[in-house]
């Protein structure tokens, strides 16, 4: 089972990978007007922060609480962020022997954090009448 979730998280994070080489700067920036609603750039931050933070909460047994390090809000910034918050999840999910059950549960908030953010961003492309890369599972 643990192998199935990883590969699940993984292709989410391949998706987000594809999501950000598609995106121009101002389109990380539009909004749909619609009530409490985020800017892509927004949703992306937290993606990337929710993988550094998770990655923390592994390696650690237990969640240590949520920061991002993205300063910088432009497409390369978020491909870069993106790639190697990815990396640090795979460097730690190596590392792990002991895949408690505080562990799994870890993952699959992360899994659940992806996919609940990818939706939103579907959502959120469509509104602008742009597309989605094909690898993005619900669109």
């Amino acid at each position: 089972m643990l192998d199935q979730v990883l590969m699940h998280i993984r292709a989410r994070f391949q998706s987000y990978d594809e999501l950000a080489q598609q995106m121009s700067d101002d389109l990380l920036d539009k909004n749909v007007p619609v009530p409490r609603n985020k800017t892509i750039a927004e949703h992306l931050w937290c993606v990337v922060g929710a993988r550094e933070s998770f990655s923390r909460a592994l390696a650690a047994g237990a969640w240590t609480g949520f920061s991002c390090s993205l300063e910088d809000q432009r497409q390369r910034s978020f491909i870069d962020a993106l790639k190697s918050s990815g990396d640090a999840f795979n460097r730690v999910v190596a590392e792990i022997d002991d895949w408690s059950t505080a562990r799994q549960d870890l993952l699959l908030d992360l899994l659940e954090h992806e996919v609940m953010h990818e939706g939103q961003l579907i959502r959120h492309m469509y509104a602008l009448g742009e597309t989605v890369p094909k690898s993005w599972k619900w669109a």
